[in-house]
């Protein structure tokens, strides 16, 4: 079923999404803000769309039929974590049928409404997009990441 990586323009997201695809994840989509990252994934032979959690139609569409999205998107300028923007999702997913949702939550907050999804929250920081190859991403979230979506 497919998996869906929301923020993949983002250094954590982007790690997450070439890992997904080197373990042969048969059916994955990225969406991005930035539309310079789209190539690059595109390339990996993931789909892309483009646009934010702001318009709940499209991101639906992108969400329809997959049955887990790793949210790591941090609002508009990207100065935020993913809890930010965790009601606009919530909106985007309605009737399309997604089953789990894995995020990061910061230090001191509190885990979000889990609107009969399961909710997978791990501990961490989604760092800011720079656009910098050398943008540090921590190996161990990745592959926490990766397990939460293995979790049935």
């Amino acid at each position: 079923m497919p998996v869906v990586v929301i923020g993949a323009d983002r250094p954590l997201g982007r790690a997450l999404v070439l890992a997904l695809v080197d373990l042969g994840v048969p059916e994955l989509r990225a969406v991005v803000r930035d539309r310079s990252s789209a190539p690059a994934l595109r390339a990996a032979g993931v789909r892309v769309s483009v646009g934010d959690l702001s318009d709940p139609l499209r991101l639906g569409a992108v969400l329809e039929g997959a049955h887990t999205a790793v949210h790591l998107d941090a609002g508009p300028d990207g100065s935020g974590e993913p809890l930010d923007t965790w009601d606009w999702l919530l909106e985007a997913a309605e009737d399309t049928g997604l089953q789990r949702i894995v995020t990061v939550v910061g230090d001191n907050r509190v885990s979000p409404d889990t609107a009969g999804y399961d909710v997978v929250c791990l501990p961490g920081r989604v760092t800011r997009s720079s656009g910098d190859a050398t943008d540090a991403v921590d190996p161990v979230l990745v592959s926490a990441l990766i397990e939460a979506d293995r979790r049935r």
